[in-house]
């Protein structure tokens, strides 16, 4: 705690930094690169994950089932991926892992043009989702070692933020996109996407030393850190909410004649993330967590317990709203509080911790809480969840709020 009290004050000075003088600070020229990286790589994820259920049942006759788990197999991966990258960064350094799982996601995004049965679909969409957690996860740890310590709250706000406008672009894209071409066209794209994405990384200048003491490849304290398995059990448990907004939206939708307006949730989601992450990560920097994490868990669970009474489409458009400016902010200001409980030479690992425990409850919301869906409806589980946010808030209490007081 010491050390992170000490940190604590070194950035007690932002306020007096204007905002133009900490964004010139912030997007310098490795930051704009990483983050368009993580940008058309999330968009082409987020493209992929919501058309890979329809393709499977339509092209392998696929049971329901069957087919999800052609999209669930890529959040698998992708764990994959994050779990081993933390200390693979520390062994090559970030550029070295970037650039592999760059050229790992582009080729197994190319790979799908020679599957031709279902089993190799699996084993083409588990590389892939291996590749996105390589990049995500070397991504985010140059972005914490490229911004000033004392911004990296807004910083790492501003970087998540490409995050959040994949989230709304890519579904977008997939759906409308998948009504006016094939789908070999579509991963087509996709594999021009991940050309760009190589082609952008050689525009990546030098880096800052990343390479710490050897670890041993068979101790767990090499891959995730400790410290930040506390923390992280609160992002496993508000995740499952996300995870199954994603995965019934459409259905839930449907249900209640509501497609249409569907359609706009993801992308109003994206609107208040983005209009609010740079407030929030300036919050974080001057004023600590605690100021941050109640309001937007307390806003998250109210965004459900809206949805699950949306019978219109302004009740439905507008929890998207809340809920990005609830969930939306998560995610950021999770990474930064990660960041702030261990040294510099661990950010890798911390980095793979949070992450791996906030895909982890994305991944498994929908298969827990989607039993509920037959006896109690989308609306008892939407409800369901908005409670179990707010356990995630008493949970948030008693591992770290109670101990990170109020701020600077």
């Amino acid at each position: 705690m010491l050390d992170r009290r000490i940190r604590r004050k070194q950035t007690a000075g932002v306020s007096n930094v204007g905002a133009g003088g900490a964004l010139r600070e912030i997007c310098n020229r490795n930051f704009n690169v990483v983050t368009l990286i993580n940008l058309l790589v999330m968009t082409a994820y987020y493209l992929i994950f919501v058309t890979s259920t329809s393709y499977a049942r339509e092209a392998y006759l696929a049971s329901l089932s069957t087919a999800g788990f052609t999209a669930g197999i890529m959040v698998i991966g992708c764990l994959a991926g994050r779990f081993v990258t933390g200390n693979l960064l520390s062994f090559f350094g970030c550029r070295a892992v970037l650039l592999a799982g760059i050229v790992l996601y582009t080729a197994s995004i190319a790979g799908f043009f020679l599957v031709d049965s279902l089993p190799w679909l699996f084993v083409q969409r588990l590389w892939a989702g291996v590749g996105v957690g390589v990049i995500g996860t070397a991504t985010g740890t140059i972005v914490a070692y490229v911004i000033p310590q004392r911004h990296h709250g807004l910083g790492v706000s501003l970087f998540s933020m490409s995050t959040a406008l994949a989230l709304a672009l890519g579904p977008f894209l997939g759906i409308s996109l998948s009504n006016h071409i094939s789908y070999a066209a579509l991963m087509r794209i996709n594999v021009g996407i991940a050309l760009v994405c190589l082609l952008i990384f050689f525009g990546l200048a030098a880096l800052p030393s990343m390479r710490h003491r050897h670890r041993s490849l068979f101790s767990l304290n090499s891959y995730i850190d400790p410290r930040v398995v506390r923390f992280s059990l609160v992002a496993l448990v508000v995740c499952l909410s996300y995870g199954c907004v994603q995965a019934f939206m459409t259905s839930f939708a449907a249900e209640r004649s509501l497609s249409g307006p569907a359609s706009l949730f993801f992308l109003l989601y994206a609107v208040a993330a983005l209009a609010t992450r740079p407030l929030t990560g300036r919050l974080f920097d001057t004023r600590g967590e605690n100021v941050i994490f109640y309001p937007i868990l307390l806003l998250t669970a109210l965004s459900l317990i809206m949805l699950a009474r949306a019978h219109s489409s302004w009740m439905l458009l507008l929890s998207g709203l809340a809920l990005g400016m609830g969930f939306g902010n998560f995610q950021s200001v999770g990474q930064a509080v990660s960041l702030s409980l261990v040294s510099r030479s661990r950010f890798a690992q911390a980095t793979t911790t949070f992450f791996i425990f906030f895909d982890l409850g994305i991944g498994l919301g929908p298969y827990i809480f989607g039993f509920l869906v037959p006896t109690l409806g989308y609306d008892g589980m939407y409800q369901s969840l908005a409670f179990t946010v707010l356990a995630g808030l008493g949970l948030y209490y008693v591992l770290h709020g109670r101990l990170a007081g109020g701020g600077a």
